[in-house]
């Protein structure tokens, strides 16, 4: 746990080498995404870098939220829980962690 916000390719990187992560995707839903897939299509770079992990500070809150796709060697729960616990050792003690599993490969 740190009191600092974690730059979201660090913890894309981190979660990626998590065992029985096989893939990891973006939570935003579409809409939210449309300026990155706006700029993907034309060319043009976007305000920032896409971030298959979103990192959220409002108010002193802290979000995270990640989207995975899990091994069907490994046991998803546990694999989803270590990821969990992947990005809570990078973040403010206070911060709220969503880890969904989009699919299991």
């Amino acid at each position: 746990m740190t009191s600092e916000l974690p730059a979201p390719h660090e913890l894309v990187t981190r979660v990626l080498a998590v065992d029985g992560v096989t893939d990891i995707y973006a939570p935003a839903p579409t809409a939210a995404r449309l300026p990155e897939l706006i700029a993907a299509a034309t060319g043009i770079s976007p305000d920032g870098p896409a971030s298959e992990i979103v990192v959220t500070s409002t108010g002193g809150d802290t979000t995270v939220a990640a989207r995975i796709a899990t091994s069907s060697q490994d046991n998803t729960v546990e694999t989803a829980r270590r990821v969990a616990d992947t990005i809570l050792a990078r973040t403010p003690l206070d911060a709220h962690v969503t880890v969904q599993v989009a699919r299991i490969h």
